[in-house]
């Protein structure tokens, strides 16, 4: 039986879950990310089916979380600074409806179904258009005071690098990010024909991905210092190039061994899944 519906809302795809009494996928599917907030909330209120009984949906950037408010997010098309995202999905579908930053909801499901399934402290990225992150501190998925905590995608990398969404320049996320693999490089569309290439053996393409582990490794080593995380997971769609960036993240680790040891790096267990799974599960919680 259906329970649960969570939403992953992407910069180029939304995904999502249908979870059943045992927190089970019995349902699942994609579409490309409709142009603006309320065609997103119209796409999640048409997936409800009998027997659901609370929604999840996750964003890529802030959201007001007690509110249901988007906040500040860049990658989705639209402008969905101030949309009332959980009130309008609320009022269409008179069901109970959780508005999440979308790397916790993947956090959530890697850490109670996952790769980190039985950890305590994980940190957490994933890799789509943007970069995202979450942490995990005995056993509980961390918000802090503005429910913005994890951010690793904008650490800074290069302070003379590329203009970031959020304002500022080298962020990890202008360098590991799907667009920015990409980015300069011609003849390739995709992050995952960068990756093709470079398994194959081209040169230009295996630079292209061995930046975007350099920007990792920095980015992630460090929260692993602030933080004294030894494990990390990786996932989003982008990830699946996961073992290309591998080599030049460990030796940004390598480089801060004094401070952080060892690091564990681990693939993400769920799949393209992951982030609306987690979603759902937020969803079925007290808010």
């Amino acid at each position: 039986m259906v329970t649960r519906l969570g939403v992953d809302v992407g910069g180029t795809t939304v995904k999502w879950a249908l979870l059943g009494a045992d927190h089970e996928v019995v349902g699942s599917g994609s579409a490309p990310t409709p142009p603006g907030p309320g065609a997103v909330v119209a796409l999640a209120g048409g997936l409800v089916r009998e027997g659901v009984t609370s929604i999840g949906i996750g964003l890529p950037g802030h959201v007001d979380r007690t509110a249901g408010i988007a906040e500040f997010v860049p990658n989705p098309p639209g402008d969905w600074t101030g949309f009332p995202v959980g009130p309008e999905l609320r009022a269409g579908t008179g069901l109970p409806v959780a508005v999440v930053n979308d790397a916790r909801a993947f956090a959530l499901a890697e850490l109670r179904a996952g790769a980190a399934r039985g950890m305590s402290d994980v940190l957490f990225a994933v890799l789509g258009t943007g970069v995202g992150g979450a942490v995990a501190l005995g056993g509980e998925i961390l918000a802090g005071p503005r429910d913005n905590l994890g951010e690793v995608g904008h650490i800074t990398v290069d302070s003379y690098g590329p203009r970031c969404c959020c304002g500022n320049r080298g962020c990890a996320e202008t360098y590991a990010a799907g667009p920015a693999i990409v980015r300069g490089l011609d003849g390739f569309a995709t992050p995952a024909a960068v990756a093709a290439a470079a398994r194959a053996g081209d040169r230009v393409a295996a630079a292209a991905m061995s930046r975007a582990g350099w920007a990792l490794g920095v980015a992630l080593g460090d929260a692993a210092a602030l933080l004294g995380m030894g494990t990390i997971v990786v996932g989003g769609g982008v990830a699946g190039a996961l073992d290309l960036m591998l080599t030049a993240m460990r030796d940004e680790f390598e480089r801060r061994r004094p401070l952080i040891g060892d690091v564990t790096v681990l693939p993400a267990a769920l799949g393209p899944w992951a982030g609306a799974i987690g979603a759902a599960l937020y969803g079925g919680e007290p808010q």
